[in-house]
């Protein structure tokens, strides 16, 4: 009987052992994790702002090339009102003259 006793308290004891190694296990791997969630939060927060300046820099970019165009059409467009109005000018004065000259069209 003492043979079985001391079976079990050696039964006791490895049940105990790997208690222990299996709450220390759980406590490592519950680090890890922590730590493994704590860098995947700091490198999304980094991507996050990376992604934030690159969708600024595009627009930004975007908007520069708009504004660009936008006054390359109106320069083109200023340009042909003038034109117009050298045309309409040149129109005018050549009808003053032929009136104040007394010429017929």
């Amino acid at each position: 009987m003492e043979r079985v006793w001391e079976e079990l308290k050696k039964i006791e004891a490895q049940a105990e052992q790997i208690r222990v190694e299996a709450q220390n296990k759980s406590r490592q791997m519950t680090e890890i994790a922590q730590q493994e969630a704590e860098n995947f939060l700091a490198d999304s927060k980094s991507y996050a702002q990376e992604e934030g300046r690159k969708l600024v820099a595009d627009t930004t970019e975007a908007a520069e090339h708009d504004h660009a165009e936008k006054i390359k059409k109106s320069l083109e467009t200023a340009e042909k009102i003038k034109e117009g109005a050298r045309k309409r000018m040149e129109e005018t004065v050549e009808m003053i003259v032929k009136a104040v000259l007394g010429e017929e069209s």
